[in-house]
């Protein structure tokens, strides 16, 4: 990726390290899915990754500063990730085949290529275009590979639809309107949203369930549940959010969503080389697409626009 700055090519390997780390979500996903319902999870993935920036701030680590700054608009950015999101993505999954949830999902790329667009103003370069069109066909290829099972549930559509929407507007206010925030203040407003916002979807679904007790005791009873648990909060909601946070600040919207690509060939190979998932030769013409793809929007330094970073 010849043309990069020092600040760029950093901005580039820790979208890859944050890549690698949500891409490792799959193994510990999988420890627990079927036996927690999904906002049970939830809700102590985000509590357990505010709970760690919690302490960084009292041990001094890190400093949070909100006073004089538009909080508003930080409000706007974590109303649509995690919250509506993680929302929008959980009950349109519930409702679609996973090749379907896969393939919706996979258009996100496009979406906020768009929307940097029309919102930010960005005209991308041909290459650029091109990269995207190639890593959304590379991820749909992956997705599809399969087979693709049709529900036809239109509610379910609508739910993933508002996911990537959802996500799209995140990008798109996290570049415009959140320079005065540090990274760090950023990402801890994510986690503290939704930490709030799913352990009261998970009261509520396990207090329908009469299960309340066993959601508060669940990472104290179950050893799979806390390592995944820890995992997911710990390594994806803040280590990968804080580079993905960091990446939007420095690359921008539509060069940083690329790399959600490359998180879906992590899973995949994890799914190879542990779960001992079959292979096939269109997975991985797949990923040649995507991982081309990645390389053709990146390769070109941009000028985006001034930030706080750290």
């Amino acid at each position: 990726m010849g043309g990069l700055s020092r600040r760029e090519l950093s901005a580039v390997l820790g979208s890859c390290g944050g890549a690698l780390l949500f891409g490792m979500s799959y193994l510990f996903t999988k420890r627990v899915i079927g036996r927690v319902d999904p906002f049970t999870l939830l809700s102590w993935r985000f509590l357990l990754g505010a709970l760690a920036m919690t302490a960084c701030i009292m041990l001094g680590v890190f400093k949070v500063d909100y006073r004089k700054k538009p909080v508003h608009l930080l409000l706007s950015a974590v109303f649509f990730m995690p919250v509506c999101y993680f929302i929008c993505e959980t009950l349109g999954i519930r409702s679609v085949s996973v090749s379907e949830g896969s393939t919706i999902i996979a258009c996100t790329p496009v979406v906020i290529t768009f929307f940097s667009y029309v919102f930010l103003k960005e005209v991308p370069a041909k290459s650029r275009l091109a990269g995207v069109a190639l890593t959304t066909c590379g991820i749909l290829m992956i997705a599809l590979v399969k087979g693709l099972s049709v529900t036809l549930n239109v509610k379910g559509y609508l739910f993933l639809l508002g996911a990537i929407l959802s996500n799209a507007s995140f990008y798109t206010i996290s570049q415009k309107a959140l320079h005065q925030f540090s990274v760090f203040e950023r990402t801890y407003a994510m986690c503290l949203s939704g930490a709030a916002v799913f352990t009261v979807c998970a009261l509520v679904e396990n207090g329908a369930h009469g299960s309340v007790r066993s959601y508060l005791t669940l990472p104290f009873t179950d050893v799979d549940f806390l390592i995944s648990a820890m995992y997911l909060g710990l390594g994806c909601t803040t280590c990968a959010f804080l580079l993905s946070n960091r990446s939007i600040s420095i690359l921008g919207a539509a060069r940083t969503c690329t790399f959600a690509g490359l998180a879906n060939i992590i899973s995949v190979g994890t799914g190879v080389l542990i779960m001992r998932d079959h292979f096939t030769l269109m997975q991985g013409v797949g990923t040649a697409m995507a991982v081309s793809g990645i390389y053709l929007v990146n390769r070109a330094p941009s000028e985006p626009a001034p930030s706080k970073v750290l």
